[in-house]
């Protein structure tokens, strides 16, 4: 997989409600990374991590999110706590 492919898996989490919910309610590992290979999701560790810096250095430095963007993400929080969060079930056991 691409970091590309990485950087598209946190885009969706990010504004993609479902998908976001079947992997917080997913017992384990194991089920959510079914759910993420059904969806076309399979990113390394080391890929993710390369992703979610690039994307929060892009949202940082280059780009404010408009109005609409930050209605998108969950709540209004910051990019920087959702990536975080996500990364608590994309990589460890519940």
């Amino acid at each position: 997989m691409s970091i590309q492919n990485a950087k598209a898996l946190y885009s969706r989490l990010l504004v993609d409600e479902k998908f976001r919910k079947q992997l917080e309610q997913a017992a384990n590992y194991q089920q959510r990374y079914q759910i993420l290979q059904a969806a076309g999701f399979s990113c390394t560790h080391t890929e993710l991590k390369i992703a979610k810096n690039e994307l929060l250095n892009s949202t940082t430095k280059n780009q404010e999110l408009s109005e609409i963007e930050q209605q998108d993400i969950i709540g209004g929080s910051s990019v920087q706590s959702l990536l975080d969060r996500f990364d608590c079930y994309l990589f460890k056991e519940k």
